[in-house]
C-alpha cells in the first residue's frame, strides 16, 4: 500500500506541537515498520479519513530504553529517516517525534493521558497495539486505557498481533532472522527487503589493490545482521546495481579499529561516489566471514563469491 501524503514530521526538540482540535492517534516506537505496524497504520488512516480528522503517529526519540537503560544498546532495525519515509508512504498526516527524557518517563499513567495525550492531541479515536503500555513503570495497561477512553468518550481500538505461520510478527523476531542470515523470513515479516545505508567513506582501499574496489558505509544504527558475505543490490542516484557485500571485521587483516564494516563491491561500476548516500539491500546470505592464510587465498575466494553472486542474480531475473 502506498498512498503518499505531504506528511508533517514534527520533531519536538526543534519545534512545538501543532494545535490539534481532534485526530486519530496511535503511539509507539514502530521500529522497522513491519507488516504488523503497517496493518495498524492502515486502520489509523482509514479511521481518520472516515472521521475527517488528521491521522497522527506519536513516537519517541531517543528510544525509551536508551534513556531508562543507558548501558544497554538499542538495536533498531533502521534509522529514524526510514521510519518517517515509510510512515509518509502509508498516508499518515502527522509524525510526532517526541523527545523522551527521564522526566517524561516519571509521568504516571494518569498524567501521561491527561497532560500529554488528551491535552495536546485531543484524540477522537485512539488505536494501540496489543502490547502497548505506558506511564511510570509501564503501569498503564489495556484495562486502564479502556476505562479512561470510556470516561472521555474516546473510541479505542486495540489492534491484535499479526501472525505469519503461527508466529507473531515483531521487530525482535525479525532481528533474530537477520542474526541467522534468514533473509527470506525477514522479507516475509517486514514486507520489504532489509537494507543498510549511509554515506560512502574512505576506507583502507585494500579492495582496490586486489582488483575489487569497495564502497564502505557506516550505517546510523547499532544493530548488525549476521557477519558474512551477501549478494546485494545497491541504490545510488536512482540507479540499481548488483553487488556483493561483506559485513564484518576483516579478520584476514590486522586492524586497530575493531568496528563493524559494511563493504560493497558494485559490479561493472567505476564512478567516484565518496560522500554520496547509498542503500545496500540484502538479497541472499552466501557465507560466513572467514580468515584467510594470505591475500592470494582471499582474492581467489572473492572471485568465486562474485561468480556465485552474478549467477544468483541471473537466475533471479529469468
Amino acid at each position: 500500500m502506498d498512498c503518499t501524503t505531504d506528511m508533517k514530521w514534527i520533531r519536538t526538540q526543534q519545534e512545538s506541537l501543532p494545535d490539534f482540535t481532534g485526530c486519530v492517534l496511535t503511539i509507539g516506537n514502530f521500529d522497522g515498520l513491519h507488516l504488523g505496524h503497517q496493518s495498524l497504520i492502515s486502520v489509523l488512516v482509514a479511521s481518520a479519513q472516515l472521521l475527517n480528522v488528521p491521522s497522527v503517529i506519536c513516537t519517541f526519540k531517543p528510544h525509551p530504553r536508551a534513556v531508562l537503560y543507558p548501558d544497554t544498546p538499542v538495536h533498531r532495525l533502521f534509522d529514524y529517516r526510514d521510519q518517517a519515509e515509510m510512515i509518509q508512504n502509508l498516508g499518515v498526516d502527522f509524525l510526532i517525534e517526541e523527545k523522551f527524557t527521564k522526566d517524561f518517563s516519571m509521568m504516571s499513567r494518569e498524567e501521561f493521558l491527561d497532560f500529554y495525550i488528551f491535552r495536546h492531541f485531543k484524540p477522537v479515536h485512539l488505536i494501540v497495539g496489543y502490547d502497548f503500555s505506558f506511564g511510570k513503570n509501564r503501569t498503564g495497561d489495556h484495562h486502564f486505557l479502556t476505562q479512561y477512553c470510556l470516561k472521555k468518550n474516546i473510541q479505542l481500538t486495540i489492534q491484535p498481533a499479526l501472525e505469519k505461520n503461527t508466529q507473531v510478527i515483531s521487530s525482535s523476531v525479525i532481528r533474530k532472522f537477520l542474526e541467522h542470515g534468514d533473509l527470506q523470513k525477514t522479507y516475509e515479516f517486514l514486507g520489504r527487503r532489509y537494507y543498510l545505508r549511509g554515506p560512502v567513506r574512505v576506507g583502507y582501499q585494500r579492495g582496490r589493490t586486489i582488483g575489487v574496489p569497495t564502497a564502505n558505509i557506516s550505517p546510523e544504527i547499532e544493530f548488525a545482521p549476521r557477519n558474512g558475505v551477501y549478494f546485494t543490490k545497491v541504490y545510488w542516484n536512482d540507479k540499481i546495481f548488483s553487488a556483493i557485500t561483506n559485513i564484518g571485521f576483516n579478520p584476514t587483516f590486522q586492524n586497530n579499529e575493531p568496528y563493524l564494516k559494511v563493504e560493497t563491491h558494485i559490479f561493472d561500476f567505476s564512478q567516484d561516489i565518496y560522500g554520496d548516500q547509498i542503500k545496500v539491500e540484502l538479497y541472499h546470505f552466501h557465507r560466513d566471514e572467514m580468515k584467510f592464510l594470505n591475500v592470494e587465498a582471499l582474492k581467489l575466494q572473492i572471485q568465486k563469491d562474485i561468480h556465485a553472486a552474478k549467477s544468483f542474480f541471473n537466475d533471479v531475473q529469468k
